[in-house]
Formats: structure tokens, sequence, C-alpha cells
């Protein structure tokens, strides 16, 4: 008959699911020969029991948030886990000792690239000058050239036609003189008033006009064919010489100006990112002292990976340490949660909202209420949380009502979850309810002798079952086996 009871323990328990049975231990031996309790109408609640780990509603990561380099950094001092801590207070302390040359090196960088822009722009303010300077020489000789075939054009060689066709002219009236006169002497020698001599003179006169006039004539000619032509296109190819030129200038000077301007821009990105890097090392030199950021206590570890929550993750002097890892975590010990695993069996049965009990395993004096808040929707990856390999876990988070100050992160608590109430229904204790050959029976006491009785049960919890028939309020029934001597 223990067997029995045994039996119908372990079903009321796999009602819940299968998640508490495991972690508890068993249940004290059955009642007293002589053991009774009366079946009564009533309420009683349906809850599933997991064992919970305490941590931090709010924590605050400490990592070395390192901008300017990657590399190990080697402890100097470094609070013991457990410290209680002010704000303010030094908890780690770095070996500075690399960072320090690195940031005496990024001065003189900065420094060296400070003087690439200051000569930078000399450089590019030299060049601009100059590019003016030839600019507006080239435009000097441009204009010049244009003005001068203007003034050829224009002035010039219309007054040198007109002072060659003027020429002609005088050229013309002289041989018409010089040949009136080598007449007028011809006749006067025929009259012997006049020698021959002054008849040549007067015809080599004559003739002389004549070939002035010819030359004349000629000048003039080679000045509209030849002169005039070449000149025009001499002073026409300097314009377009000199605006090429100018063209040219323009080009190269800006070209000139672009690549002292680009030779600056990269100076001073240079520049800033050496002062970025200095900034970065001067920060990160600050940061080799760290100092807690709230009042707390020191935990080593992550508070995100319980099994580092100040238990197997360990700091020492002398160790090497990665930037960007959580390395302390001071946790707000005015509020906590409680995460737990869930079987799959039990897991839909939880909802936010639920309300639970947890129990401190190392303070069996405190009972505290907590509800609800997460329920995950996927296995959790935790180990702490899936103890055993064979059963999948849920990670449910529970916020916890009120606080003991002898709470601490990392903590394990027995968590009593209500995930159904029972209402006005007749109900026995469980160790009242035993099974023999398929049978489901109480022992009701009264008469002469216990009478076994069939019952049907209906919803159980880790203490009571449901009695849908067989049993009525008031009823007597026995907490052990009378048949078992």
């Amino acid at each position: 008959m223990a067997e029995m009871k045994r039996l119908v323990f372990l079903l009321g328990v796999s009602s819940l699911g299968g998640g508490a049975w495991w972690v508890w231990p068993a249940p004290p031996a059955g009642p007293v020969a002589g053991a009774t309790a009366a079946a009564k109408r009533g309420d009683f609640k349906i809850t599933v029991a997991e064992l919970g780990s305490f941590a931090a509603k709010n924590s605050v990561p400490i990592k070395l948030q390192m901008e300017g380099t990657n590399n190990q950094f080697t402890i100097t001092k470094v609070a013991e886990s457990g410290t209680v801590v002010k704000k303010g207070d030094v908890i780690l302390e770095l070996d500075s000792t690399e960072l320090t040359a690195q940031k005496a090196q990024a001065e003189v960088d900065v420094q060296t690239a400070t003087n690439d822009v200051v000569q930078a722009t000399q450089d590019l303010n030299i060049q601009m000058l100059q590019n003016k300077i030839d600019i507006e020489r080239a435009q000097y000789n441009h204009d010049a050239a244009v003005l001068k075939l203007k003034k050829y054009r224009e002035i010039e060689a219309p007054k040198l036609i007109k002072e060659a066709e003027a020429k002609i002219r005088d050229a013309q009236n002289s041989r018409e003189e010089m040949a009136t006169n080598h007449k007028f002497l011809l006749d006067m020698k025929k009259e012997d008033l006049v020698s021959d001599a002054e008849v040549r003179r007067a015809e080599l006169a004559a003739k002389k006009a004549e070939s002035d006039l010819e030359i004349a004539q000629l000048a003039l000619q080679l000045m509209k064919q030849f002169e005039h032509p070449l000149e025009f296109k001499r002073l026409e190819n300097e314009v377009t010489d000199t605006k090429s030129f100018l063209q040219g200038k323009k080009s190269a000077t800006e070209a000139q100006t672009a690549q002292k301007n680009s030779a600056l821009l990269r100076a001073e990105s240079s520049l800033r990112q050496k002062r970025t890097h200095l900034g970065k090392l001067t920060r990160d030199m600050e940061r080799t002292v760290v100092r807690a950021p709230v009042d707390g206590i020191v935990l080593y570890g992550d508070a995100s990976q319980p099994r580092n929550y100040g238990r197997q993750f360990s700091l020492g002097v002398g160790e090497k340490v990665n930037p960007h890892y959580t390395l302390l975590t001071i946790p707000d010990l005015s509020a906590f949660k409680v995460k737990l695993g869930v079987s799959e069996a039990d897991i839909n049965k939880m909802k936010p909202g639920l309300s639970v009990t947890i129990r401190p395993e190392a303070l069996p004096d405190v009972v505290l209420n907590g509800v609800i808040k997460t329920v995950a929707t996927v296995p959790s990856a935790n180990d702490n949380l899936t103890q055993d390999p064979t059963r999948s876990k849920f990670e449910v988070e529970i916020s916890v009502e009120g606080v003991d100050p002898r709470l601490k992160p990392g903590m394990k608590g027995r968590v009593d979850i209500a995930v159904d109430d029972v209402k006005d229904v007749v109900h026995i204790p469980l160790d009242a309810v035993f099974e023999k050959d398929g049978k489901t029976f109480c022992y009701v006491m009264g008469g002469t002798k216990p009478e076994e009785r069939n019952v049907i049960v209906g919803r159980t919890s880790m203490d009571y079952a449901e009695i849908t028939r067989g049993l009525a309020d008031g009823d007597k029934v026995a907490l052990f086996d009378p048949t078992k001597k």
C-alpha cells in the first residue's frame, strides 16, 4: 500500500508537468498510523515549483571601453568580489605603461601633422598668389594683342595707305612739274636761252620724278597686297596665341591650385585623425582607473551570464584582460528579479502576470512574492537553466516584490508558481488517495472498520486532490493504509 501511495503522489506531481519533483528532496514519510483528515469543500491552488537564481533587476556592467587600442591590459589593482563601494570609489586599475608611450608618440604625430598643415597652407597661398600674377600677365598680353590688332586695322593701316597715296600724289605732281620744266627748257634751248647742261638736268629730274612715282605706286601696291595682310595675320595670330595662352594658364593654375588644395585637405585630414587618435588615447589613459559609477557591491563577471556572476569568473592582480568585455558588475540591490528554467511540459502554463512565491535557500525564514514578467518562446541555451540535458528549459523572468537586505545576486531560491486556482470543490490531502489494480480509492473512517471507497480524482496539486465522485464534504479519510500492519 505504501507503493500505492507513492504512485499517487507521483501522479499528482506529474499532473503539474513534472517540473518540480526532481528538484526538491522527497517529502517526508507518510503520516503515522491513525492520522486522518476530513474531505472539505473549498479552494486550493495548483503550483509548479522550480529552482531560480536571484539577480539585481538593474545592474551596471563595467567594461573596458577602450577606443585607441585593442591590446590586452594587465590588472594592477582590483576590488574583491562582494566589496561594498560608493560612487567614485576606485574598483579597478590597469597598467598604463604602454598607453603612456603610445600617447607620447601620438602627441609627436599631432605636432608633425600640425606643421604639415601650416606648410600646406603656405604652399596653397603662394600658389594662389603666383597664379594671380600669371593670369594677370597673360590677360594683359592678350588685351594688348587685341588692342594692337584693332589699332593697326583701324588707324595704322589706313594711315599708312593714305601716306602712300599722298606720296603718289606728290610724285605725280613732281613728275608733271619736272616734265613741264623739261619741256620749257627744251623750248628755251631752241632759242639758245639755256645751256645743254640745264636741259640735261631738267631731263634727269623729269626721269627721276617718273621713277619716284613708280616707286610710290609699287610701295602702295606692296603695302596693300603683302605688308598689310601679313601684319594683320601676325597680329591676329598674336591675339589667338595670347588667348590660348591665357586659357591654358587658367587651366594650369586651377590644376595647380587643386593640387595644393588637395595636399592641404590631406594634411588637415591627417591632423584630424592624429588628434582623434590622441583624444582616444587620452581618454583610454583616464579609463585605466575605473571608478564605481553607482553605490553597490562589486561582483566579478557579467550579470547576464549567471555562471560568471561572482562565482567561476575571477580577476586578480597581474592577469591580462581584453577591452570591451564586461569584467565587473555593480548590481542595484534595491530591486531583484529571479530567472528560472521551466520544462517544456509546463511552459504553456506560464503567463505574464501569474503570482509566485519565492523562498531563498540561504534564508529559510524569508518568503517573497513576485509576478512573472517574461516567458521565453524558445528553449534556453543557458547551461545554468538546462541542468538536465534530456529536458528542454524555457527561461522565465520574475519580478520580485519587496526585498530583504540579506539577499545577494546569485542566490538560489525555490519558486512556486500558481498556475491554476481550483474553486469550490471537495478535496482531500494527496496522502489519502490510493491506487490498486487500476482502481483509485480512499479509506473512509467512521464505522467499525475503514471502508475502501472508490473515488474519481480530478485536478491535483502537490498537496491536494480534487474528488469529483465518491466523497462528500466532511467525510473522514485515512492518511495511511489501515490494512497494512
